[in-house]
């Protein structure tokens, strides 16, 4: 029981140390582009998108005292885009290969004490952005909407540590469901009109994407216990959005 502590410390700390690796270019990038011009990102623009998501499971019924579980690392990576009706309000959507799942700790479990996994997924997303009316120069949004999420595998999987005397058996509930978006951006345009975004999203799903099933081994018919997976995440964006303009040729005039 002590070796698990200090187990969980350790990974605690770790997971403390590369809070703070990204934390610095992070800030970095926010400086950036709070130093950028910001226009009225109006017409149609797009671009890639990437970002470092984190998700986890649920509990649906009771959780046993020596179990627990934490957030895991994913991330995702697509192109959006976007179109600027007025100064104030966008249409964004896109299409992304999105990458997410979960950990599960058996803390008394001196075999192996966690199980994770990730699982591969297409997003297809509808979004309302909104300007916040915070004068001529103001560069943050609101964003709205909704995601039609579909997952690639739908086998059931079968997680085992070494001794095979901790086992989650993963069901997939429904492939395809919807998702509920959220977040805030900071978009800055330059003279160009390519549109730099930075964002902080939730999405969250309405239904269960897979029940896991967990027991003491693989042959075993019997749960000690069963946890939920949504899928839902939160995660931190950047994007780098085109002018559609840019990219037309130049007329040449003959005399």
């Amino acid at each position: 029981m002590i070796l698990n502590s200090k187990k969980n410390v350790f990974l605690n700390k770790k997971n403390d140390r590369f809070v703070l690796m990204i934390s610095k270019p992070i800030l970095a990038l926010f400086l950036m582009i709070l130093s950028t011009v910001c226009l009225a990102q109006e017409g149609f623009k797009f671009g890639p998108q990437v970002a470092f998501i984190t998700s986890r499971t649920h509990v649906l019924d009771k959780l046993p005292d020596n179990y627990n579980f934490r957030f895991k690392s994913g991330f995702k990576l697509g192109f959006s885009a976007q179109y600027g009706f007025t100064p104030r309000f966008v249409l964004g959507t896109g299409l992304s290969y999105v990458n997410k799942g979960y950990r599960v700790f058996n803390d008394t479990n001196s075999k192996g004490n966690v199980l994770k996994s990730n699982s591969s997924h297409i997003e297809l997303p509808v979004n309302m952005i909104f300007k916040f009316k915070m004068g001529a120069s103001s560069r943050m949004r609101f964003l709205l909407g909704g995601t039609l999420n579909y997952q690639l595998q739908t086998d059931q999987k079968i997680l085992a540590n070494e001794g095979n005397t901790f086992a989650i058996k993963e069901s997939t509930q429904q492939q395809l469901y919807p998702m509920f978006n959220t977040g805030v951006e900071i978009a800055s345009e330059n003279k160009a009109g390519n549109v730099f975004v930075f964002g902080v999203y939730y999405s969250q799903a309405l239904s269960n994407q897979s029940i896991l099933h967990i027991s003491g081994s693989k042959a075993s018919n019997t749960d000690v216990f069963s946890l939920g997976y949504r899928g839902s995440y939160i995660g931190i964006g950047l994007s780098y959005l085109f002018d559609l303009k840019n990219f037309k040729k130049e007329e040449v005039f003959f005399y």
